[in-house]
């Protein structure tokens, strides 16, 4: 889809769907951690998850807008020795945003939970 086409909302879940739903849901852990909630949170504060490494809980780090942005541009810049950092990270600040949008409202309409 056309980012520029899409409501917002299609283009948030299509950027997530494209980006972080093999790893990610937004209300159970799958790979990765659960995200919902995550604004606030302390990074590697999920703690029904077992997967985190230890850079990120020893990280310091606190979700906001600006280290998740910072973060899915480059998870081992801001975390040197994160997991994520095998994924990659997401160049286009135009879908960093569409991806932190989509996690701040919690839509749970993607989520895959086994």
């Amino acid at each position: 889809m056309v980012l520029g086409k899409a409501t917002p909302e299609e283009a948030e879940k299509d950027v997530f769907r494209a980006k972080c739903i093999g790893c990610h849901a937004i209300n159970c852990n799958r790979n990765g951690p659960k995200l919902g909630g995550v604004m606030g949170r302390n990074a590697g504060g999920v703690t029904d998850f077992p997967g985190y490494s230890e850079a990120l809980k020893k990280s310091g780090v606190v979700w906001t807008d600006k280290t998740l942005d910072d973060f899915l541009k480059d998870p081992n810049k801001l975390v040197p020795g994160t997991k994520m950092a095998s994924a990659g990270g997401v160049d286009s600040a135009q879908q960093r945003r569409l991806l932190i949008r989509f996690i701040k409202r919690t839509d749970t309409s993607l989520d895959l939970c086994f």
